[in-house]
């Protein structure tokens, strides 16, 4: 290229960047750090001051030091904040945090995340009129008055709570509050009643190994997303809920609750036996094939979309094989494979039955679960020829054996190897032999390359 060219080129450019529409330009601001959007003054004389009037401001990263904070909103002019996020690492005050979100709300702050380490949020965080959308880490929360009129989701992690009745507080003062999420938050009441919110319809929540009894009461609610611990935790009324998501979270030395653990799901799984949509984690798969080999009953659902978050492991499958069974109303089922499950077979095998005067043989003698590893031969077995296809063939037996009604199945994993279109093949000749009539439509869904196979079953 020529040097008259080249310059030319960069004019072009120049004029191109300084050509681009305001609405664009604070978009793209809204995907970076501020401090990387103050960096692009350097990029175009047009875009020299643009960061200063951005709505959305986020300071974050190994860059952001309270110093850098304070000096950049200095030059900070934009008379609207849209969306405000405060994080860092580094050593803070209360002073210098207070002041910064004070800003944020002078400036009509629609969407605020503020994360900080025992940070105490002080009387004036709790009155805000224009606050939309609230997120809150690692803070204590103590409050009395709240007056957030216009708040639609809140989202409080690893918080704790003191003093009083700060969740009654907080909801009294959202009219308009939606989602309500709780991750691992401590000093919950044992009585968490949102009843009286009467506009939330998403609550999610994390419980800690450190939380005590909780019962939930929220029959208002649509979704509810539930991760539970060890502890004790009650589903009171959540009778108007379309779509669910269990998990657990369990210690190594489980076994002496697990009998305590599989009654408490199974009182939750009777008050969501009308869900449309249910999701269960692998965990708690385990701990319903635990409560189906014991011959515990399990409640009849009217779920149409059931989805399984496994991995395809012995202990896995009891759980499955009843869920699909007592769910005479199901139409799609989505398998998500995973790696992640905390009961270890060998650990059933070798202390559970026994202690529950149970045969080994007559846990597994099912046909179907044979031919399903555990969860320690599973990782030999990956790296066999074919291994993946014949366990995933009668993974997909075993669900089309146990469910009469089922329209569409969907399998999605990680492959540990590029799959030819023989596999595939392979697969897909597998159907014919099976006992029922029913068409069912088959994808499988490999998440390293775009691949997706499907068929009609008959």
């Amino acid at each position: 290229m020529l040097k008259g060219e080249e310059t030319s080129s960069i004019e072009d450019n120049g004029d191109f960047l300084s050509s681009m529409p305001d609405d664009i330009l604070h978009h793209i601001f809204s995907f970076i750090p501020t401090i990387l959007a103050v960096k692009t003054s350097i990029l175009s004389r047009r875009w020299r001051h643009a960061w200063c009037v951005t709505p959305c401001l986020s300071f974050h990263g190994v860059e952001t030091t309270a110093r850098v904070i304070t000096q950049t909103l200095k030059s900070y002019r934009a008379l609207k904040i849209t969306s405000f996020r405060l994080a860092t690492a580094y050593y803070v005050t209360s002073g210098e945090i207070n002041s910064w979100i004070k800003l944020a709300m002078s400036r009509s702050v629609n969407k605020l995340s503020v994360s900080f380490l025992n940070y105490r949020c002080p009387n004036f965080f709790f009155l805000s009129s224009s606050l939309e959308q609230l997120s809150v880490r690692l803070a204590f929360v103590i409050c009395t008055t709240v007056s957030w009129k216009s708040l639609r989701s809140l989202t409080l992690s690893s918080c704790i709570f003191s003093y009083g009745e700060p969740i009654a507080n907080i909801l009294s003062g959202c009219p308009i509050l939606e989602t309500l999420v709780l991750i691992y938050c401590r000093g919950l009441p044992r009585r968490l009643d949102l009843s009286k919110s009467l506009s939330l319809r998403r609550f999610e929540i994390k419980l800690s190994f450190q939380s005590s009894y909780v019962e939930i009461i929220a029959p208002q609610i649509h979704y509810l997303k539930l991760t539970i611990s060890e502890e004790q935790c009650t589903l009171v009324d959540v009778s108007s809920v379309i779509e669910a998501s269990l998990e657990i979270c369990i210690h190594e030395n489980f076994l002496p609750v697990a009998d305590f653990v599989q009654i408490m799901v199974l009182k939750m799984l009777e008050q969501l036996k009308n869900v449309e949509r249910l999701t269960f984690g692998s965990t708690l798969l385990q701990i319903l094939s635990l409560a189906e080999l014991r011959g515990i009953l399990f409640p009849t659902f009217n779920v149409q979309t059931l989805i399984v978050e496994t991995m395809f492991v012995r202990s896995a499958i009891p759980g499955i094989t009843r869920l699909l069974q007592n769910s005479p109303m199901l139409k799609k089922l989505i398998a998500q494979a995973t790696c992640r499950g905390n009961i270890n077979d060998h650990g059933l095998d070798d202390h559970y039955w026994s202690l529950q005067g149970l045969n080994l043989d007559q846990c597994w003698r099912s046909e179907y679960i044979q031919n399903i590893p555990t969860s320690v031969g599973i990782g030999s077995m990956v790296r066999c020829e074919n291994a993946e296809s014949k366990l995933l063939a009668s993974f997909l037996e075993l669900v089309l054996r146990n469910s009469k009604t089922l329209e569409m199945m969907v399998v999605q994993y990680n492959s540990t190897h590029p799959l030819a279109l023989e596999f595939f093949a392979q697969l897909l000749q597998m159907p014919p032999t099976l006992p029922h009539n029913n068409n069912v439509s088959l994808v499988l869904n490999p998440s390293n390359y775009s691949l997706t196979a499907s068929l009609p079953l008959s």
